[in-house]
């Protein structure tokens, strides 16, 4: 091949890395914008991510996740820490070894209120009791960290191994799919199950009362 011709392919495949993260950056904003209006989280809350060959695409950290714009998302390594990690969101750590231990594709993360109550109220799991959530979701561990450490990331990582979701103690779910329609699927079944759950037992400890 020559050197000509090689160069022209190697501009080619660079406009269409370029081509296919601009569309990776829209679609993570488009979902930013069905979290927040679907009440999953508010709009200072949350990240999204999506995996791209060996890069992360993701939110950046302090953004408006119904206002992002494709500036406001940042790729970053996937094999180790990055300087883009500075700007991206401070949940990095825990999306990149998500995606090393698991065939997760898309990550989203919410601070959905009722999945958070339902993490300090019950011990280790939260069981749905709903149909789809027993069927389509199962059980969500609740695993143990400070937001953005090395230890919520091992703990994250391992329950989505199995799991479609987990909830970070106090804190939010992560769901986890091979797509960012999958993750948000899950997140939003996580919180219905949790909604459902909290209601049931409210409800269920007040005629005991």
């Amino acid at each position: 091949m020559s050197l000509k011709r090689q160069d022209i392919m190697q501009k080619q495949d660079t406009m269409q890395d370029s081509q296919d993260l601009q569309a990776i950056a829209e679609e993570i904003a488009r979902f930013g914008k069905k979290l927040v209006s679907s009440g999953l989280t508010s709009s200072r809350f949350g990240n999204i991510s999506a995996l791209y060959g060996s890069k992360i695409v993701i939110s950046c950290t302090g953004t408006m996740l119904d206002e992002l714009e494709t500036g406001q998302i940042v790729e970053v390594d996937l094999n180790g820490p990055c300087i883009l990690d500075r700007i991206a969101s401070s949940e990095t750590c825990v999306h990149r070894m998500v995606y090393r231990s698991t065939a997760a594709k898309a990550i989203i993360h919410t601070h959905s209120p009722f999945a958070v109550s339902m993490s300090l109220l019950e011990n280790a799991v939260v069981k749905p009791i709903d149909s789809e959530g027993i069927l389509f979701l199962g059980d969500m561990p609740i695993v143990e960290g400070h937001f953005g450490t090395e230890e919520l990331a091992r703990n994250a990582s391992a329950a989505l191994v199995s799991h479609k979701a987990c909830i970070a103690r106090g804190h939010g779910v992560f769901a986890a799919g091979k797509s960012l329609v999958e993750a948000y699927t899950a997140a939003s079944m996580a919180e219905h199950s949790a909604q459902v759950k909290y209601l049931v037992d409210a409800y269920r400890n007040n005629e005991c009362g």
